[in-house]
Formats: C-alpha cells, structure tokens, sequence
C-alpha cells in the first residue's frame, strides 16, 4: 500500500510558486481599484452632502424672513460687520477657487448689514432648527443668499452658495 501512495503522489502535480504569486497579484490589482472606487464614491457622498445642506439652510433662511415678516421677530446669527467679516474677501475666495464653467459669485445685496453669519456658537443655526451642522453660513434673509463659510467650494470647484432673488 505505500508503494501506491509513493507513486500516487509523484504523478499529482501542485500549484507552483509562480502561479500562487500572479494570483496574489491580481487579487492586489483588484483590491487597488475596489478601494479607489469607494474613495470617490465617499467624496460624491460628501460633496452631495454639502449641497444638500445648502439648499435646507436657504429653505430655513427664507422660512425664517416669512416669520419675521408677520411677528416683527429679529433675525436669527451676527451680522457680518459685527463678527468683523469681509463679505467681498470670502466672494473673492469663492471665485478664485471654483471650477472654469461655474458662474462668478456675486452678492444680491450692497449693505453688508443685510448679512449675517450662522454658526452653533452663536445659535444661528439651532434658531432655526439645524442642529447637526458643522459648517458655518453667511446668509441674507432678504435675498435668500447662502454662503457656505466654512468650505466655500466643493472639491469639484462648485462654490457653494445660492441665492433666491435679486433685490429690486
């Protein structure tokens, strides 16, 4: 019977050192374009993410100008003037920084007092119910302008504000 098993095992033929190693290499190659696929999806996610914010903050902006229209109620967040903000060096920034085929930023309103920056240390953002925010904004309640402060463009170069209407 070990005469069988000696000859037996040398007919039976293994897997060789050079096919275990372009295994091993293409199974690396995979897991390479596996995570680089997961690496953009996470960074659509969050710009997505971005934009979506933008939009529930305008809509909160200009749910809150209605409210103060019929209560007389004062504006939620710090003017800009008062937090010592330059409202034309953040456009300036969002300009230089956003993608060739994106429109040039320009503010609505000519009265930097019309503008007011919403952070959680000041509670602009809890007023008006946006608890989770990590960004901070700068936002017109006249104009419906919306700047995001914090990150002014995505990493797509699309500058992150939006405004609702032009003043008359």
């Amino acid at each position: 019977m070990e005469i069988l098993d000696n000859k037996y095992r040398k007919n039976q033929k293994g897997i060789t050192l050079i096919a275990l190693v372009i295994t091993i290499i293409v199974l690396l190659i995979l897991a390479g374009i596996t995570i680089n696929m997961g690496k953009e999806g996470i960074s659509e996610s969050k710009e997505d993410a971005l934009l979506s914010e933008l939009g529930i903050v305008q809509n909160a902006v200009l749910q809150r100008k209605t409210k103060v229209d019929l209560t007389n109620e004062k504006y939620p967040g710090q003017t800009i003037t008062e937090a010592g903000i330059n409202l034309n060096n953040v456009i300036s920034n969002m300009n230089a920084n956003k993608a060739s085929g994106e429109d040039t930023v320009e503010k609505k309103d000519t009265n930097d007092q019309d503008y007011y920056i919403l952070t959680n240390s000041n509670n602009g953002l809890s007023d008006l119910g946006i608890t989770n925010s990590e960004d901070e904004y700068i936002v017109n309640y006249e104009t419906g302008e919306v700047f995001n402060y914090t990150t002014n463009v995505t990493k797509t170069g699309k500058p992150l504000y939006v405004y609702a209407r032009e003043l008359e």
